[in-house]
């Protein structure tokens, strides 16, 4: 009698202690599984890009002090970009605080003491804004804020603007005002 008791009481305690550990990791899996959490799938530290066009000369370059990309996002960030647009007659240097690249819609958003220079000509032209959107393969530059721009001893301002660099083509928004001095 004494070894049916250790044994009931045996197998008693074993269907408890299964169902005990059955019933929680049931209840583990019934809950929702937390999110991935957001990392740095990319970095780079003072990194230089050049991209090419479909004829494989160069396009642009991008220089930066930091770059990354998280995981969850197609866009990815630049600290400290240095923008050169390479099209020979066309040349162009951008520099801003910060830069969000997207490949996919093939931009590039500047944002924050935007400068634009103009290069290898005289009396250059110089923009300057606070965002400005670059669509790479376009070459078309554009804003809705304010800019100010200088060339030589001429001085313009406006309210947004969008400036093709194929085409040399600078269109200013509204509330255009300054004046344009010939220059020699």
């Amino acid at each position: 009698m004494k070894q049916i008791i250790s044994l009931s009481a045996f197998l008693i305690a074993a269907i408890i202690a299964w169902w005990s550990i059955t019933e929680s990791y049931n209840a583990k899996q019934q809950l929702q599984q937390p999110p991935e959490q957001r990392y740095v799938t990319i970095f780079m530290n003072d990194f230089e890009i050049t991209a090419m066009n479909d004829s494989g000369t160069p396009d642009y370059r991008l220089h930066g002090q930091h770059m990354q990309r998280y995981n969850d996002s197609v866009i990815t960030e630049v600290k400290q970009p240095v923008f050169h647009l390479l099209q020979t007659g066309k040349e162009w240097k951008i520099s801003a605080d910060f830069a969000l690249i997207n490949d996919q819609k093939e931009t590039i958003q500047l944002k924050n003491n935007v400068l634009m220079q103009q290069q290898n000509i005289e009396p250059a032209v110089t923009i300057r804004t606070q965002k400005l959107l670059i669509h790479t393969k376009t070459q078309i530059a554009r804003t809705k804020a304010p800019v100010s721009i200088r060339q030589g001893k001429s001085h313009l301002e406006s309210i947004g603007m969008i400036f093709n660099n194929i085409t040399g083509k600078l269109e200013l928004s509204s509330s255009v005002s300054g004046y344009y001095l010939p220059y020699d």
